[in-house]
């Protein structure tokens, strides 16, 4: 179902949508949502060009020059540093071809999680990935749940619109919690939020405020010498008997969410789920694969988004991960706020007036939350 960016249709018939890379699945839906197609990119790659070759070239197959236009490119990363290189291209390309103004989407922020130095010379990768994205000559840029606010502050001449999940998790899980607390056999009070680290407990209080929910906090020490390594320094707060759900901005190997449903489960929790915006899911060397490890864990239930295409296309093939994990589509999200922005309304009213529900759909449902909803309706 398209959405309407404005009542009239004014900006749906000037915004013109290109997808960053060819074949990214969040663009495609995006485009469908929106009612608006893909607008067409020739993109080239000259193997062989110089030694190692991977030199490319987009080529914009439309006029995009007007004072009424505006060019939305959308980028969901699958293989970072190349597409990094051919997004800002085609930025150069439509800045070439005089576009009015450029928004940049890129759902998940890449580098987010380098935003700061944890050593003697270590680059602060995020800003740099924000000085390229200037330089290509991009007017804004919009991204959902980023892993650190001052990357925002990186951005010194476009404008940054940084979209947060809240007003989304609180429906969905209102509606998930009227299943899960009949099925467990608890009372709405034996609801906790706990975030898996010190750093996720601002958002962890949102939600949980929002919900009404008692919070907890589980305690980690992360392993600087070795990539993703963590381990568990016990949870602040009392989670026996009780449904605990942790909310998170990104999931990248699992360790830290799989770490805190174990902890929960050995303190006494009853269910434990995760609300995790971006989901990597990548495999570590020398150590079980992300499915298995997911699936022989504490965790009873991840819910995710489309953020990361390529993850959520993955879910929707492989029966195994579709044990554990929900998919949730927030291409409704970007497409009212790009009408939004378009129509020169803010985000921040729309918030107020829209209702959580009308900004996201399922894409899939866990066969742990089917088995959960049939048990309720049975009971």
């Amino acid at each position: 179902m398209a959405v309407p960016l404005t009542e009239g249709g004014e900006v749906m018939e000037k915004c013109l949508l290109f997808a960053g890379i060819e074949d990214d699945a969040f663009a495609g839906k995006l485009s469908e949502t929106m009612g608006v197609p893909l607008s067409p990119v020739k993109h080239i790659r000259f193997e062989g060009a110089v030694p190692g070759g991977g030199e490319t070239k987009p080529e914009v197959l439309c006029n995009v020059m007007g004072k009424e236009k505006e060019c939305v490119v959308i980028w969901s990363a699958t293989n970072t540093n190349d597409e990094l290189v051919r997004v800002c291209l085609l930025v150069r390309a439509l800045k070439r071809g005089e576009a009015r103004r450029i928004t940049l989407v890129i759902p998940c922020f890449p580098y987010a999680r380098q935003d700061k130095s944890h050593g003697r010379r270590e680059p602060i990768s995020a800003r740099w990935v924000a000085d390229v994205l200037e330089l290509s000559g991009m007017d804004r840029v919009i991204y959902v749940d980023i892993h650190a606010d001052q990357i925002e502050g990186f951005f010194t001449k476009a404008f940054v619109r940084s979209l947060w999940m809240d007003n989304i998790y609180v429906d969905y899980l209102g509606r998930r919690f009227e299943k899960l607390v009949p099925y467990l056999i608890i009372q709405p009070s034996q609801i906790r939020a706990m975030p898996p680290d010190e750093g996720a407990v601002g958002s962890n209080y949102r939600i949980a405020k929002a919900m009404q929910n008692e919070l907890a906090v589980h305690l980690k020490k992360r392993d600087w010498s070795k990539v993703h390594t963590v381990t568990s320094m016990g949870i602040a707060g009392d989670v026996v008997s009780c449904l605990v759900y942790t909310r998170d901005d990104l999931c990248a190997s699992g360790d830290s969410l799989f770490t805190a449903a174990a902890e929960a489960k050995a303190k006494g929790a009853r269910y434990v789920m995760a609300i995790v915006t971006h989901t990597l899911g990548f495999d570590k060397p020398g150590e079980d694969s992300f499915v298995a490890k997911l699936n022989k864990s504490a965790l009873d239930e991840l819910v995710t988004t489309n953020s990361v295409a390529y993850f959520a296309e993955r879910v929707l093939r492989e029966p195994e991960l579709q044990r554990k994990i929900s998919v949730i589509d927030i291409s409704p999200y970007i497409g009212k706020v790009l009408g939004r922005l378009g129509s020169g309304q803010t985000i921040r009213q729309m918030m107020r007036e829209e209702k959580g529900g009308d900004l996201y759909r399922m894409l899939f449902e866990s066969k742990q939350s089917r088995d959960v909803k049939a048990s309720s309706d049975m009971a």
